[in-house]
């Protein structure tokens, strides 16, 4: 399941354990108690592996962004049409939000105090770079606009990270999730009709 191959059974139940807590509870809410626990492994066997709770937080953290990656790759580099793509790049978004908790979001857009925050926010970056390189070739095979212009996404993706915390919009939208994916459908589609969502939903 991880891209980062581990190097041992114990650390990938580690990494599947904190991953499953973490979506479901957040960061801060989750102690290496009971994470251990979860995973079947004794403390000293998490310490073999792991410095601390923000170190294995980082680790799931890059393992999902470069499966992310990965998969969005496949897909810009396959034969299907363009609405088509984009179609399956919002799939991906929807099904990289699912089970994931409003604390979740917050604790590890928020966290300070153990990096990782800006752990996130560098890694997000570095991907959104990769992403616009992407956007150009297909600029350049003429499958988007050749006035479109990808670097005004990754700034905005850069400011957006505040308004998973707003409540107003956490409200409308019905949790942090589904503020992802409104942002999602915007950046896609602008305020056209989704062309792959019936009218009547």
């Amino acid at each position: 399941m991880f891209v980062v191959k581990p190097e041992s059974k114990k650390e990938a139940a580690i990494l599947e354990a904190g991953r499953e807590l973490f979506w479901k509870y957040g960061f801060r809410k989750v102690s290496v108690d009971e994470i251990c626990k979860a995973a079947g492994v004794s403390k000293m066997t998490f310490y073999r592996y792991f410095n601390d709770k923000a170190t294995l937080a980082k680790k799931i953290f890059d393992n999902e962004l470069e499966k992310s990656m990965e998969q969005f790759r496949k897909i810009m580099q396959s034969g299907i049409s363009v609405p088509e793509k984009m179609k399956h790049i919002l799939q991906m978004k929807s099904e990289s939000v699912k089970n994931i908790s409003g604390d979740f979001i917050r604790d590890f857009y928020s966290d300070n105090e153990s990096g990782l925050k800006a752990h996130i926010e560098q890694k997000t970056a570095s991907s959104w770079e990769t992403i616009l390189d992407v956007y150009r070739q297909a600029q350049q095979r003429g499958e988007f606009r050749k006035d479109m212009k990808p670097e005004i996404l990754l700034y905005i993706s850069q400011k957006v990270t505040d308004l998973f915390n707003d409540p107003y919009l956490t409200g409308l939208c019905g949790g942090p999730a589904g503020v992802i994916m409104e942002l999602a459908r915007l950046f896609t589609y602008g305020i056209s009709p989704d062309p792959f969502v019936p009218e009547n939903q």
